[in-house]
């Protein structure tokens, strides 16, 4: 029997669900840890020394330890009323209290000396933030004030009144990586958090992950070359998506579909040798993938989610993705999975069925996925060059505003709000949800530099006036569902912590992916509808040559499947 259990049944809160509001955690905690699911933390342990006078010690040690007080005895009914309102346990709150105040005094004394500073070099630590809130346009009105204010909401948003708005604001402050972090270890993490998995197959899929990946450790305080811990705890809600091995970090990815010497330059330390999966069958490579996982979220619980990349043009990649996909979805049936994919340059394609294995693998993702989101290499290249100014933009600029635009959306995920907890991905992509039940979403993210969006004259801007010049720019407001997040620095001063008002958004004029000074929104996109419709033209063209029967034949898929394949991509 773990303690806390014991400890539990020596309380009047018998029950797991009233133990569990009188400490005030979650009830998934208190179960997690009692079935052996999940190892309690210190944060944890020290709340119920706090509450109950019970040894954390003992707590700490899980299974083999005990249910006993600080002096070492049995714990019992009471001894807990004896602890209630003692001088011993108004001690041990002080205490506490007293640590919070020096914390918060540290920060502020750091915010003050950081505030002039902005290394383009500087990670995005020790403190970040999420706010997020969704409703119809029209509802928003009806959310908490604080909401409102923290999300950038105001009523003159160019959204129509039915449409539903998701706002999100991952905020860091200015930060000086030379000064001393405060003490808070910038954890805002609840205490069990959703274990995502990235799933990603072929080449162009394996290198947008490994961008994303690369972002989500600038993120959160991680080395991206070794998975090393800049600080003695990363930053956010960061065992989410990276497996603690004590002084370095392992991120929940899998790589599948590589050659022998792409596999050798994803083995460099930061990712974990048994997740990269090179040669084999799409069938053999879907096996050690789930067997990879499992074995990869002992610690972690079950996957509460999955991001599955993929570039839909290649034939390799493209029907690998879609094995891994039908086998992801056979594994694990209710759990949400978000495709992430790439469709192709205009033009002529060096691989002759391009239109033919995207139209399969859009065949595979309506079936299995949950949501896709979808970029166009035209626009993201385009946008490289003219709103990042990236000279000479190719593949690799394309990958980082896809983990720019990414970071954004999973910014919920990964990091809570002003007085909220971290989303999870189902939450998140219901947002996104169709106008008809059982509907795929199918939307795309475009990612803009805030220097795109303002007056390289202003210094400062209000988070209101960033999102409607947001949602001005970027024609999306048509859809029944959009989303603004943006990525802002933020000027963190006395208004924020006595009067609870939002502070400024610091303005640098920099262009560039992971300075936290970008804005997306996500929707349905016209562009994706026409490179589709596009695509599923130049499929019917193919299935007017005389060798189309062959072309297929080598597919190993037959020519009917095709057929009915570019028939619902042109719907």
């Amino acid at each position: 029997m773990h303690p806390l259990r014991a400890l539990r049944a020596a309380t009047p809160h018998g029950t797991q669900a009233a133990f569990a509001a009188f400490l005030g955690v979650p009830v998934a905690a208190v179960q997690a840890v009692e079935s052996g699911k999940a190892r309690m933390t210190p944060r944890m342990a020290a709340r119920i020394r706090e509450m109950t006078g019970a040894a954390d010690v003992e707590l700490l040690r899980g299974a083999e330890g005990a249910a006993l007080t600080l002096a070492g005895k049995r714990y019992t009914l009471p001894a807990f009323a004896s602890w209630q309102g003692s001088a011993a346990q108004q001690t041990d709150r002080a205490r506490r209290v007293a640590q919070e105040q020096l914390h918060a005094d540290a920060w502020a004394r750091h915010t003050a000396a950081a505030r002039s500073c902005h290394s383009p070099d500087d990670y995005l630590i020790p403190w970040q933030t999420c706010e997020f809130a969704s409703a119809a346009a029209k509802d928003w009105k009806r959310l908490p004030e604080t909401a409102q204010r923290l999300a950038g909401w105001s009523p003159e948003l160019p959204v129509p009144s039915q449409t539903r708005l998701t706002l999100a604001v991952q905020a860091a402050p200015v930060w000086n990586p030379a000064a001393a972090p405060p003490g808070m270890a910038a954890e805002n993490a609840e205490l069990f958090p959703p274990c995502y998995f990235t799933v990603a197959a072929g080449s162009g899929g394996c290198r947008m992950a490994a961008a994303f990946w690369r972002a989500l450790c600038r993120e959160h305080g991680i080395r991206a070359e070794n998975g090393q811990k800049l600080h003695a705890a990363p930053t956010g809600s960061w065992r989410g998506f990276f497996r603690d091995r004590s002084d370095s970090c392992e991120p929940h990815a899998v790589f599948a579909g590589l050659d022998a010497h792409e596999a050798g330059e994803m083995d460099g330390g930061l990712f974990p040798p048994g997740g990269i999966l090179s040669g084999g069958a799409g069938d053999a490579l879907a096996e050690q993938a789930l067997r990879f996982m499992e074995e990869h979220s002992e610690d972690a619980g079950s996957p509460a989610g999955i991001l599955l990349f993929a570039s839909l043009e290649g034939g390799t990649a493209s029907a690998l993705g879609s094995e891994l996909l039908a086998r992801l979805r056979a594994q694990f049936p209710a759990m949400p999975i978000l495709v992430i994919g790439v469709l192709p340059l205009t033009g002529i394609s060096p691989v002759i069925a391009a239109p033919w294995h995207i139209a399969l693998a859009m065949q595979a993702i309506r079936r299995h996925a949950s949501a896709a989101l979808l970029f166009s290499n035209d626009h993201l290249l385009s946008q490289a060059a003219r709103d990042w100014r990236m000279k000479s933009p190719g593949y690799a600029e394309a990958n980082l505003l896809i983990a720019e635009g990414l970071s954004a959306f999973t910014a919920p995920l990964r990091f809570g709000g002003h007085d909220s907890q971290p989303v999870d991905l189902r939450a998140l992509l219901e947002c996104f949800a169709g106008d008809k039940p059982g509907d795929l979403p199918v939307i795309s993210g475009e990612c803009l530099p805030l220097a795109a969006l303002t007056d390289r004259r202003l210094k400062t801007i209000t988070l209101p006036w960033l999102m409607d010049r947001l949602l001005r720019a970027i024609p999306a407001t048509t859809a029944s569902s959009v989303g603004a997040f943006v990525r802002v620095r933020l000027e963190a001063g006395d208004e924020w912590a006595i009067h609870d008002e939002p502070p400024a958004v610091v303005l640098t004029s920099r262009i560039g992916p992971g300075l936290h000074e970008s804005a997306s929104v996500f929707a349905a996109s016209p562009i994706i509808e026409r490179a589709l419709k596009r695509l599923a033209k130049q499929g019917r063209e193919l299935l007017k040559l005389d060798n189309a029967a062959a072309l297929s034949a080598s597919l190993g898929t037959g020519l009917e499947e095709i057929r009915a394949a570019v028939t619902a991509l042109r719907a």
